[in-house]
C-alpha cells in the first residue's frame, strides 16, 4: 500500500510534469486557432448521411485493417484532431495515432447515438468501450465530437470533448489509483 506522502509526492511530480510539458491554455489557443481559421460546410442531407456514416464506420471497430482502410475516406489531408489526449495536424499523423492506439488496446468501438448540426458544425454524441491489453474490464466512456467537414464530406476538423480520466486515465497503473483516490477526496 502506497503512504499518503508517497501518493501525495507522485500527485505532485505528475502534476508538474503536465505543468512544464504544456504551456497554459495552449491546448485552447490551438482549438480557437483551428476553430476560426477551417471554414464550416453545409453539407447537403445525402452528404451528411454519408459522412457520418464514413465517422461510424470508422470508430465503431477501430482495428489496423479499419483505419488503413478508411482513414483516407473520412480525414482530410490537412485535418485538425483533438482527442483531449493528443492534438495532431494532418491525415497522416491521425492514422498513426490510431495504428499506436491498436497497439495498447485489445479493442477500441464507439457507437453514435446522436447527431446534431447548427451553421457547419455537426455534433456526434457517442459511447465508447476500450479494453486495454492486459486489463480485466472494459472501460465505457460518452462524449461529443464536433467535425467539420470539406465539400467532399471529409473530416477537417474533430475536437472530442469526454472525462478522458474516467475514459482513460483510470485505467492506467499507479496513475489510475491516483485519479480514483483524487476523485474520492472531492
Amino acid at each position: 500500500m502506497i503512504s499518503g506522502m508517497k501518493l501525495f509526492a507522485i500527485l505532485a511530480a505528475l502534476v508538474l510534469a503536465g505543468c512544464a510539458s504544456q504551456k497554459k491554455d495552449e491546448g485552447f489557443a490551438n482549438f480557437q486557432s483551428a476553430e476560426q481559421t477551417i471554414p464550416k460546410v453545409e453539407l447537403g442531407a445525402l452528404e451528411k448521411e454519408a459522412a457520418i456514416k464514413r465517422f461510424e464506420d470508422f470508430f465503431g471497430d477501430i482495428t489496423v485493417e479499419n483505419i488503413r482502410a478508411k482513414a483516407p475516406g473520412l480525414f482530410a489531408p490537412d485535418v485538425y484532431f483533438n482527442d483531449t489526449l493528443k492534438t495532431l495536424r494532418g491525415r497522416d499523423s491521425v492514422e498513426a495515432y490510431f495504428l499506436k492506439t491498436t497497439e495498447h488496446a485489445d479493442f477500441v468501438r464507439a457507437k453514435v447515438v446522436d447527431v446534431a448540426h447548427s451553421g457547419g458544425n455537426y455534433y456526434v454524441r457517442w459511447v465508447m468501450d476500450v479494453k486495454f491489453k492486459g486489463g480485466q474490464k472494459t472501460s465505457r466512456t460518452i462524449g461529443v465530437t464536433l467535425l467539420r467537414f470539406d465539400r467532399e464530406g471529409r473530416v477537417t476538423l474533430h475536437q472530442d470533448f469526454w472525462d478522458s480520466a474516467s475514459g482513460f486515465y483510470e485505467h492506467l497503473p499507479v496513475l489510475g489509483g491516483v485519479m480514483r483516490w483524487i476523485k474520492s477526496k472531492i
